[in-house]
């Protein structure tokens, strides 16, 4: 492997926890998507919380790594709980998913004040000290740009990126390697000399399906170490770890 000279990360549940920025608005757009399908009050929050489950983070800041948000791969499998659920407290399947997917295309509508109070402790030095060492910063999320940029401005780090790719850049989403091949692409950068920053299956199949060299995986998402270990170079707790890492920061070797 030659030396680390750009790197990659995703935004939601890398650069953050995900539960803790996005579980109460998660929650709230599903109650609000179930309460316009005449749902007696008293099941409301009953069934919004086994929604929860099924997308990935719920009310309380949980992760909940077999959801939709994190494996793609069982996209399938958390259709049919959203039916089963649907269909066993009297509701129309096709209504719900309609109702709830059209209250979550909304869900960043007002991220601004939703994450107006948000702190984020050591990211914006993390990416000064990438900076310093020479590598060249891509962040790619399936975020939407203006929400993406409100988020990397609350971070402090907007100025401090050389290429973002999001969700509607025109680009096929991740795992589809694209984004990862133009970030190559723009600064010359052998797969070999490209680290990935993840925190699901879909970041790390991404990163492989890209043959980047290095891979690194963090449990502040799909929180799936398990899966996560099977797949990743490295697994750290949180992002601030990579701090000590021998292979991005060249002094701690």
């Amino acid at each position: 492997m030659g030396r680390i000279k750009g790197i990659v990360i995703d935004k939601d549940g890398t650069l953050f926890n995900y539960a803790e920025i996005w579980g109460p608005i998660v929650s709230k757009s599903i109650s609000n998507g179930l309460k316009g399908l005449a749902l007696p009050e008293k099941k409301i929050e009953k069934v919004t919380l086994k929604f929860e489950m099924i997308f990935g983070v719920d009310r309380y800041k949980r992760n909940h790594r077999h959801g939709i948000l994190f494996r793609n791969d069982l996209m399938f499998w958390n259709i049919l709980k959203l039916i089963f659920i649907s269909i066993t407290n009297g509701l129309n399947p096709i209504k719900v998913e309609k109702a709830i997917m059209e209250c979550i295309r909304h869900i960043s509508d007002n991220i601004e004040e939703d994450i107006k109070d948000q702190q984020f402790p050591g990211i914006s030095e993390l990416f000064d000290r990438l900076r310093k060492e020479g590598l060249k910063i891509g962040i790619v999320t399936s975020d939407h740009l203006d929400s993406t940029r409100t988020f990397l401005s609350r971070m402090g780090i907007e100025d401090k990126i050389d290429f973002l790719c999001t969700g509607d850049s025109g680009l096929r989403k991740k795992p589809k390697p694209d984004a990862m091949l133009s970030f190559m692409r723009q600064f010359g950068l052998k797969n070999d000399e490209v680290a990935m920053v993840g925190d699901s299956k879909i970041d790390m199949d991404f990163a492989k399906n890209a043959k980047v060299g290095y891979t690194i995986a963090v449990l502040t998402g799909s929180g799936d170490e398990r899966l996560l270990k099977r797949r990743a170079d490295k697994v750290y707790p949180t992002i601030l770890d990579i701090n000590s890492d021998p292979l991005i920061f060249e002094e701690n070797t």
